[in-house]
């Protein structure tokens, strides 16, 4: 190996020199290493958007890519540094959650990482991620067997997953994460759309959230004018909600945890009382 992608997913930020230190360290282990920064913009301590990011982003990565994520709120203490071999990839991380969508792919291997043999010395107390997780990355670039890296654990800590729910008709989900542009990507997948609405063109549905109500569900931002609020799904496979031109959570005061739900019109009166509680 050698030429592996190591993916790097921090709450590090830019303003310090603690990302770069990363960089550094992987490349004094494998220096063929080629790391891709996903995100350092993670407000510090965040689990569960880091663990979206990397949910996101890891099936473009081709196989046999390595994911350092580095969101660490309880570096020092005894909680577990952990590898994860799943979904034909690698993931390396803390175990707090941060790497809940790997532990939800098939013939998991997971590894504590315990054999200091593949630290860098001395660890430090408040910077695993230069310390312990980076090296393990380029190690694992290089080709050690992530059996090596330590003893097999069955419990890793698990995030809370909230699923929409099809009720009446509706499809009910929420909004779980916002991003750079303002739009607001909820848990409802393309795939639960089609499940539910089974036969039904997207133009013929309605999407209501806030009190608003959103006709159809759009092909493309383009399709309607600046300052129009539209659903779509978008790159991730999940319905969002956005703003032609604009930034909706921030104009419609959208955000994680609001209730999204879409219907076709001819439920409207099977599932009233649901509706006025989205809305």
């Amino acid at each position: 190996m050698g030429d592996s992608i190591i993916t790097f997913t921090s709450d590090f930020g830019y303003q310090d020199w603690f990302a770069g230190v990363v960089h550094g360290v992987i490349h004094e282990v494998c220096p063929g290493a080629r790391v891709v920064d996903l995100n350092h913009s993670i407000e510090p301590g965040d689990i569960g958007r880091a663990a979206f990011i990397l949910e996101a982003a890891a099936e473009d990565f081709p196989p046999g890519a390595i994911h350092l994520v580095v969101v660490d709120p309880g570096v020092g203490t005894a909680r577990r540094a952990l590898a994860v071999r799943a979904r034909g990839q690698l993931f390396v991380g803390p175990d707090n959650g941060v790497l809940d969508w790997a532990f939800r792919g098939p013939e998991l291997q997971i590894p504590q990482l315990t054999d200091a043999h593949y630290f860098r010395e001395p660890v430090s107390r408040t910077c695993h991620g230069r310390d312990l997780f980076a090296p393990v990355a380029a190690h694992l670039a290089r080709g050690v067997a992530v059996e090596s890296l330590g003893p097999r654990i069955e419990d890793p800590v698990r995030l809370e997953r909230v699923s929409c729910t099809e009720v009446g008709g509706a499809l009910i989900g929420r909004i779980t994460y916002i991003d750079r542009f303002g739009n607001a990507l909820t848990n409802i997948m393309a795939a639960d759309l089609w499940s539910a609405f089974r036969g039904i063109a997207e133009d013929a549905l309605a999407v209501h959230l806030g009190g608003r109500r959103i006709p159809g569900v759009a092909r493309s931002y383009g399709d309607s004018p600046i300052g129009t609020l539209v659903a779509i799904v978008g790159s991730s496979n999940r319905l969002e909600i956005a703003q032609v031109g604009g930034h909706a959570a921030l104009r419609f005061g959208l955000g994680a945890g609001d209730v999204v739900t879409v219907r076709h019109p001819s439920a409207r009166g099977a599932d009233a009382g649901r509706e006025s509680d989205a809305e």
